[in-house]
């Protein structure tokens, strides 16, 4: 059945270690599905790579930005495009175009307002919340339609969670479906349309956002049954 709308944010919530990790891996197609079915619009695609989920529009910003995020050796341009390797205009038969990434990086950098001495910097000599935004310009870039976010302002500091926050409601009024995986309910209360709540590796129940949201999803995370 469908979980999700285009055009909204569905939060996640949970205590850590109920299953949200998993939730993401599972969705972004880092890890196996055991049962159950993903679809994106019409298409199945609960056996399909990471990379043929990317081509069909489905993101996944990580909430480990440091070791799983970006390769901190590589340059802010590179990491911009990993996820593109092979593909035009940024490789054109077999060899890479560094001045179309350059490009490209340039344009982003401006656009996600990225602090960095140039494009050419390695991603791992800027601050967290730069490597964020790098990470969001990268992943909401080249026409998403779902994105997954986890823990998408964790360790950030209060004008780059706000900035943070402004991009997932800018993209889901363009039309695209996202998901929000995090800890922290007030960003959920903040965000999100609908909230689902995981205990113990499922969803315990889906309510919709309003004033009494948060005492209802703090019942849900102790194992508690959503009201009829």
């Amino acid at each position: 059945r469908r979980v999700l709308f285009r055009s909204e944010i569905l939060g996640i919530a949970g205590v850590d270690g109920n299953g949200q990790r998993a939730l993401a891996e599972a969705i972004a197609g880092q890890r196996r599905a055991t049962t159950g079915t993903i679809r994106l619009g019409d298409r199945d695609v609960t056996t399909l790579s990471v990379s043929a989920r990317q081509r069909l529009g489905l993101r996944y910003v990580t909430d480990d930005r440091l070791h799983e995020g970006v390769i901190g050796k590589y340059s802010v341009g590179l990491n911009f495009v990993l996820k593109r390797i092979g593909d035009e205009p940024f490789w054109r038969r077999g060899t890479i175009d560094r001045g179309a990434i350059a490009a490209t990086a340039t344009e982003l950098i401006a656009a996600f307002d990225v602090r960095t001495p140039s494009h050419a910097t390695p991603i791992g000599k800027l601050s967290g919340g730069n490597i964020q935004k790098a990470l969001l310009a990268r992943e909401l870039s080249f026409e998403p339609r779902l994105v997954v976010f986890h823990k998408p302002t964790h360790g950030l500091d209060v004008k780059t969670i706000a900035a943070v926050r402004d991009r997932i409601r800018a993209l889901a009024a363009r039309g695209v479906g996202v998901i929000v995986i995090s800890t922290d309910l007030d960003e959920l209360i903040d965000l999100s349309d609908r909230v689902a709540v995981l205990f113990e590796g499922r969803i315990n129940g889906i309510l919709d956002n309003g004033p009494d949201a948060a005492t209802r999803i703090g019942e849900l995370l102790v194992g508690g049954a959503v009201a009829a």
